[in-house]
């Protein structure tokens, strides 16, 4: 029955709002953290020696997954504060993900709406952010953030702000490697991964995933949406 509730969400979540790119036909570099905002001397060379890396993340989101929205200075080498040792740096994604408003998916507990966006972005988006060998093998870098955010669609007060759903779910780079090379699979993962939400500011704490096949990300076209001359979305 769960999984059923959970693939009836992954059928609603399909109902996503085609984004229009305006006239921009690049990503904006204001995605990137700067150089400047790097508080260690670790950040700053990760961040410096793999800028190039950045922006090639930042460009496939971009063009690849046109339903998604990273906001300024979402892409970066943050630091877990929750994580040891004390200047772990994790290679640190933030997406917010637009779609329609669903009653089945608004209906779930918490822990199946983070399980329904997890079973559908977490893999793929480590995929695209292990693309670089050199530095998904930088021993700086001690492991990968990926945080998804969406619009909480439970109706709240007459004239309330919206409020986001938020996971955070943070991947050791031993982890990701393991997954990556086939040596374990992504329940693994997801087991060996830490996995905070988030009620708006309000926190939620650890929570558990279900994890179902979604391939959505690789599989949905948004209408009328067109790739720039000589990009290619593998």
């Amino acid at each position: 029955m769960r999984s059923e509730r959970l693939a009836g969400a992954a059928g609603a979540l399909a109902l996503l709002l085609a984004v229009g790119r305006g006239a921009l036909a690049t990503p904006l570099d204001d995605k990137i953290l700067p150089l400047d905002q790097y508080t260690t001397e670790k950040g700053r060379v990760l961040a410096t020696k793999h800028a190039e890396d950045l922006r090639a993340l930042n460009a496939g989101i971009y063009h690849c997954l046109p339903w998604v929205e990273v906001d300024k200075h979402s892409i970066s080498f943050q630091r877990p504060r929750h994580l040891p040792p004390a200047d772990a740096r994790y290679l640190s994604l933030r997406i917010f993900i637009e779609q329609d408003p669903s009653p089945t998916f608004a209906s779930l507990p918490m822990q199946d709406r983070a399980s329904a966006m997890y079973s559908r972005y977490v893999t793929p988006l480590l995929h695209r952010m292990t693309r670089s060998k050199a530095m998904t093998a930088d021993a700086a870098l001690d492991g990968f953030t990926i945080i998804l955010d969406w619009l909480k669609q439970s109706a709240g007060p007459a004239g309330e702000r919206p409020v986001h759903e938020t996971i955070a779910v943070f991947i050791e780079r031993n982890a990701a490697l393991d997954y990556l090379s086939g040596k374990s699979t992504a329940r693994d993962l997801a087991n060996r991964a830490k996995i905070l939400a988030w009620d708006g500011d309000k926190p939620l704490g650890p929570v558990r995933v279900t994890l179902y096949r979604d391939d959505f990300v690789a599989t949905f076209k948004v209408k009328n949406y067109q790739l720039e001359p000589g990009v290619t979305c593998p």
